[in-house]
């Protein structure tokens, strides 16, 4: 669980209105992993009793962030198998029973554990973190199940401010306007509902250094208690993406409520990607279902007109940064399955000038950002 699924807001919206489907769909979503992983450990002791070979497939997630909506992409099949005809194999069989032993035993328990706590459970066998994750996603998918279905969360990264209060399973209030920090954003199952009625939009902002700048600004001083930013510092996690989505998509649990929600991300390749994963979903997570997205988020900026428009023509040409190869590779990988007119643009932009932008480019005309935000925010004359 990097978070939150469709199977934890139905599980929400159970706790508001009285109902028990979707407790009872969550629950026999567990029932349901915890009969495969019995299946494969009754096979495990079997083929130990008969010294025949055991091969576990798995489906391998695909390790990309391109955009992707209405399939389920695979990147292909694989077995680790017991007993290996090398110790390589082996050793990975060993990692993944050792992984689907301790998935079975928080589903028993109702235990939730980080990746991290995996990987501490048995550092010496595991090797490495990125071991553990790879091996807890590809669980994950082969049983096409999202991971929090697997009771495996990962850190909080994403941070909040703004307008917006939760109401945790507890009866506590917690705000996001009491601290100019941000707020580490929340599994959305350790909330019962949000206060959203005063926000009138969400920015979602690509990297954490932008989203303190705003923060600490005296324009967010004057519209704090009007809208909510948000950051997953870069390339967002499920918690970040559930968030936005939970708190922008009317729901009994957000007042059925609708803020508009807009995204600021670098004038790149990878801004543009980022932009995408929160609207439309990547590949990577295509198993973790569409309630993750946020299909009504619309792009503020940066756009090349913003940092090129008369008012910014003090922006020296050499703040502006040269594709490197991996980005044009990019751009035209996104060209390909691109139907949005203005990044398509965007992207052929970007090719043809063979540049790119940072959000700190902005920095280099005094009141820049500001600016940027009080046009397309519609503070202008405030």
């Amino acid at each position: 669980m990097d978070d939150e699924d469709f199977e934890d807001l139905f599980a929400e919206a159970d706790l508001l209105q009285g109902s028990s489907q979707e407790s009872l769909t969550a629950q026999l979503t567990d029932v349901n992993v915890l009969d495969r992983i019995e299946e494969v450990f009754e096979r495990v002791l079997e083929a130990s009793s008969t010294k025949d070979e055991l091969a576990i497939e798995l489906q391998r997630r695909p390790r990309t962030n391109r955009p992707v909506l209405g399939h389920r992409p695979d990147a292909g099949r694989g077995h680790v198998r017991f007993p290996g005809k090398t110790a390589e194999e082996a050793w990975r069989f060993t990692v993944v029973v050792r992984i689907l032993e301790l998935i079975h035993e928080t589903l028993r328990t109702g235990a939730v554990i980080s990746k991290r706590d995996v990987y501490y459970r048995d550092p010496a066998l595991f090797g490495s973190q990125t071991q553990v994750d790879r091996y807890v996603d590809d669980i994950a998918y082969t049983f096409s199940v999202p991971r929090a279905s697997l009771n495996i969360a990962a850190a909080a990264k994403g941070l909040l401010a703004g307008a917006v209060s939760f109401c945790r399973r507890d009866g506590s209030i917690c705000s996001a306007s009491t601290d100019r920090e941000g707020m580490l954003i929340a599994a959305l199952r350790e909330l019962l509902s949000c206060d959203v009625s005063k926000v009138k939009w969400i920015l979602v902002i690509e990297k954490e250094a932008t989203f303190r700048s705003i923060a600490a600004s005296e324009f967010w001083d004057t519209v704090a208690t009007d809208g909510v930013i948000v950051t997953g510092k870069g390339y967002p996690d499920i918690a970040t993406r559930a968030m936005v989505r939970y708190m922008s998509t009317p729901s009994p649990q957000n007042g059925f409520m609708a803020p508009p929600v807009y995204g600021l991300v670098d004038h790149d390749p990878d801004g543009l990607a980022i932009l995408s994963v929160y609207k439309s979903g990547s590949i990577a997570l295509a198993h973790e279902g569409e309630d993750l997205l946020v299909p009504r988020l619309q792009w503020l900026g940066l756009r090349r007109e913003q940092f090129l428009a008369e008012e910014n023509l003090l922006i020296p040409n050499q703040a502006l940064l040269t594709l490197t190869t991996r980005d044009r590779r990019r751009a035209i990988k996104m060209l390909e399955r691109c139907d949005d007119p203005g990044m398509r643009t965007a992207l052929q932009s970007m090719l043809v000038m063979h540049t790119k932008a940072e959000l700190q480019i902005l920095d280099s005309n005094p009141g820049g950002m500001t600016n940027l935000l009080r046009s397309a925010l519609g503070y202008d004359g405030c």
